[in-house]
């Protein structure tokens, strides 16, 4: 019986093989960009023949002024820049097409073939929102925010690292997603302005355009940066975090045990991607925006783009050390899922001595792993360890 599920499990996969080998031989259609719901729904407006002609207008009138100031899949062109060189452009949209399109979609709409399958869904990029960046909130990431996302991945997500791109090819297709966020932008403006006049005046359109690489220039001159340098991380400053954690209500999305959303069953809304979105498990110790303690301080101050998750920086403005004891609260509650220990509040506790301690060795031995605590600086370097004291 074995042998003959096996063999029917074989001819299966073969089939399915040749099909998928079949489907793969057969001339594809060129990619092409297709229009957002926004502008799709222009047509609703229509009463009657006459007017779904006028509404059908404005379509191809915003069609084209993204073709013309953004080019085609195959034939980019750099943001209303039709004259700049477009080599680099065109060299990421090769790279997306083989890396990034299955997921993301020809549109970077997060609506790839592969999409469906997932959870949680690719990023659309066409809102201009992106989650993990270094800026303060509601502004564009910088350039370094998208290639480090890229190359390091998202923990926890189907987003992969890729760290084997050269980096030419990291900086080309950075570029080419930034033009699919800035063509998905004026699409979505360029729909709301023919909604509202029944018409595309070039001087709105200009100033739309303007607008939106103004941002994203803007953005490369932004930086959050801490207020103050991070303190030694104690025992005393993770008990400081709890303190704050269950002040500032994080329990609320987060959970009493840091659990999360998911875990505990705690509803917090949607996304600005229309999904449901939980608060991450902070046991996890996995951090899709990073690890570093720069990178969870951030979080922190900014809040991110996008989600429920606000920022307190304001909360804190007189008391900036208390977002470092927040991040000290958060990576204790990482680490203990590491350390094999149970989901808990409050610092890692070195293990009980044993009942009969064992003849002196004539060296002191090394501290056990357990007990020691990593310290780094801000950025993420480690520096020295200290050892928990209770």
């Amino acid at each position: 019986m074995p042998d003959i599920e096996l063999k029917t499990a074989w001819m299966w996969l073969s089939g399915l093989l040749s099909a998928v080998l079949f489907v793969g031989c057969r001339p594809q259609e060129p990619p092409r960009f297709t229009p957002s719901e926004d502008v799709k729904s222009l047509l609703e407006f229509s009463e009657n023949a006459d007017d779904r002609k006028v509404w059908e207008g404005l379509q191809a009138q915003i069609e084209a002024e993204l073709t013309k100031r953004c080019g085609t899949p195959l034939a980019p062109v750099v943001f209303d820049k039709p004259e700049a060189d477009r080599t680099q452009l065109k060299r990421g949209a090769e790279v997306y097409a083989s890396r990034c399109q299955p997921c993301h979609g020809v549109d970077g709409n997060g609506l790839g073939p592969v999409a469906g399958y997932l959870s949680p869904k690719p990023r659309d990029y066409t809102k201009g929102i992106f989650k993990f960046t270094s800026t303060p909130y509601g502004d564009k990431p910088r350039r370094s925010d998208l290639l480090q996302t890229i190359r390091r991945g998202i923990t926890g997500t189907a987003m992969p690292a890729f760290e084997n791109l050269s980096p030419e090819d990291l900086n080309a297709v950075v570029d080419y997603v930034i033009l699919l966020s800035q063509r998905g932008e004026l699409e979505h403006e360029l729909a709301a302005l023919a909604e509202e006049e029944e018409e595309l005046d070039p001087e709105f359109v200009q100033e739309s355009v303007d607008s939106i690489r103004q941002k994203w220039a803007e953005a490369n001159s932004e930086l959050v940066m801490p207020v103050t340098p991070m303190p030694p991380m104690t025992p005393e400053t993770i008990a400081k975090g709890h303190e704050l954690y269950l002040q500032q209500v994080c329990n609320k999305c987060h959970g009493l045990d840091g659990r999360g959303g998911l875990a505990g069953n705690i509803e917090i809304g949607k996304d600005a991607w229309g999904h449901e979105t939980a608060a991450a498990d902070l046991t996890s110790g996995m951090y899709r925006g990073g690890g570093r303690p720069i990178d969870i301080y951030r979080r922190i101050y900014s809040g991110i783009n996008g989600t429920p998750m606000p920022g307190f920086a304001q909360a804190f403005s007189e008391q900036p050390d208390n977002i470092w004891y927040l991040v000290h609260f958060v990576r204790d509650m990482g680490e203990r899922r590491r350390r094999n220990l149970p989901p808990g509040i409050g610092p890692v506790e070195e293990p009980p001595p044993a009942s009969e301690p064992a003849a002196e060795p004539s060296t002191p031995p090394a501290s056990p792993p357990s007990a020691e605590v990593s310290q780094m600086d801000y950025r993420g370097v480690f520096a020295r360890p200290f050892q928990n004291e209770h």
